[in-house]
């Protein structure tokens, strides 16, 4: 009797239990998950997802498992509901990553003028207080003997380049180098003449004394050893800042002969760290030596320029004193040019993989694709189990309209963000491309401005 009183109460408290489990009205194949009813305009398209099995989380055989659970008799309403809350991708990130995009387009820097700087008063003081590191290297060769307007070339040099140190202005250093100073040019010499290359002036602060004493005691001598005196100027500004601007000059009336790589020489100053620029001014050349001393230039990375006279010569030093040069604003305009027409290019490029073009989807549209195709799939399954009704899910179908019409908002939204995209890019473009063609303009003034 009491085994069967043990039994009776055991039976009891489990099938209270068992009762207690399952709440009124709650079943276990319905979703716990609260399903709310879908966004209506684009903004909240894009904001609701992701679904129960967005991307890589979906599985056909899982998504159709759930569908087998959905009630009969839903109304469209409630179909595409249920479909977002399932389906809806996830197009969050994508839309932070292109709303958060603000294109930006800057100048290469133009010598130690940076264009992209805020001309502030700092600013200013900043571009003025840059040093400049300068070394003239002088032909000594007995060459520079001859004359020109009545005057040898070694006087006209030394005058031109006296006046040059003296129109220097702000925080720059300046040293002499002369090159076949010593012997002769005869063949008795050459080897003393071509390992003639000393810093007579060191890299310093201008001193217009003892300047002058220096270039005042240069005389027309020996050899050409061009490419030694270049090593030597690198030499030189060994203790220059590679934020410097590193500038050699090089005042000569022949080319190489001694032997040595002017045009290595040069490229090799001009691609060091302190990416010291070459330029050549010849003095009253031939056509050969022309044609050579442009190649050294052209390596590294200067002009040339030919005189025949000390006016010349002055301008010659001068005209790189504006950083308007006409050859080295427009190679630097035309540059510039086509760099921004290339970047402005990418970030075209950019936007399109995010917001698609005219011949991609871009990311959002794909994301658009695969929801629907899953939706519509979906639908089809709703269809074949006999939980929604064909005149429903068909073609002409309430639920397939409104997954239509979703597509549309979704692609409605992505072009009128990729057209708020690239107006942003072509308007940034303008304003750095007008920029340029004003720095061209005032530069370019200057120029001609001191030529006449």
């Amino acid at each position: 009797m009491k085994r069967r009183s043990f039994l009776l109460i055991f039976f009891s408290l489990l099938l209270l239990l068992s009762a207690c489990s399952l709440s009124p009205g709650k079943s276990a194949d319905k979703p716990e998950e609260t399903i709310k009813p879908a966004a209506k305009d684009p903004e909240g398209m894009v904001a609701e997802g992701p679904g129960k099995f967005a991307g890589d989380r979906y599985d056909e055989a899982k998504v159709q498992a759930e569908l087998k659970k959905w009630p009969k008799n839903m109304t469209a309403d409630e179909v595409y509901n249920r479909l977002v809350w399932l389906l809806a991708e996830d197009y969050k990130p994508v839309i932070k990553e292109a709303k958060e995009y603000k294109p930006f387009f800057s100048l290469s820097k133009l010598g130690d003028f940076d264009p992209n700087r805020q001309q502030n008063s700092e600013g200013q003081k900043q571009e003025k207080n840059k040093r400049k590191n300068i070394v003239i290297l002088i032909d000594s060769s007995g060459s520079m003997a001859g004359k020109v307007n009545g005057n040898t070339k070694m006087e006209e040099a030394k005058k031109a380049v006296k006046e040059f140190a003296g129109s220097l202005e702000g925080d720059i250093r300046i040293a002499i180098r002369a090159y076949g100073h010593k012997g002769t040019n005869r063949e008795k010499d050459k080897k003393l003449s071509c390992a003639s290359t000393e810093e007579l002036y060191p890299l310093s602060a201008y001193q217009k004394e003892r300047f002058n004493q220096v270039i005042d005691s240069l005389k027309p001598s020996g050899w050409t050893p061009l490419a030694a005196a270049i090593r030597g100027a690198g030499e030189d500004l060994a203790s220059a800042h590679p934020e410097d601007e590193n500038i050699v000059y090089v005042v000569s009336d022949g080319i190489e002969s001694c032997g040595g790589d002017p045009v290595k020489e040069a490229k090799a100053l001009h691609q060091s760290k302190i990416k010291a620029v070459v330029n050549i001014i010849g003095f009253d050349l031939d056509e050969n030596s022309r044609k050579a001393l442009e190649q050294v230039a052209k390596a590294g990375g200067g002009e040339f320029t030919h005189v025949r006279s000390a006016k010349e010569m002055r301008d010659g030093f001068n005209i790189w004193t504006y950083l308007g040069r006409s050859s080295q604003i427009n190679r630097w305009y035309l540059d510039n040019s086509r760099g921004l027409f290339w970047k402005r290019q990418k970030e075209y490029e950019y936007i399109w993989e995010l917001l698609g073009s005219s011949v991609q989807p871009g990311k959002i549209g794909s994301l658009s694709d695969r929801e629907y195709e899953r939706m519509e799939a979906a639908v089809e399954f709703l269809i074949d189990q006999r939980i929604i009704p064909e005149s429903m899910g068909g073609f002409e179908g309430e639920v397939t309209k409104k997954l239509n019409h979703r597509r549309k908002m979704i692609r409605e939204y992505q072009r009128q963000l990729r057209e708020q995209k690239i107006g942003q890019i072509d308007e940034e473009y303008k304003r750095i491309n007008d920029l340029l063609e004003q720095i061209k303009k005032q530069e370019n003034e200057k120029v001609e401005t001191y030529r006449r």
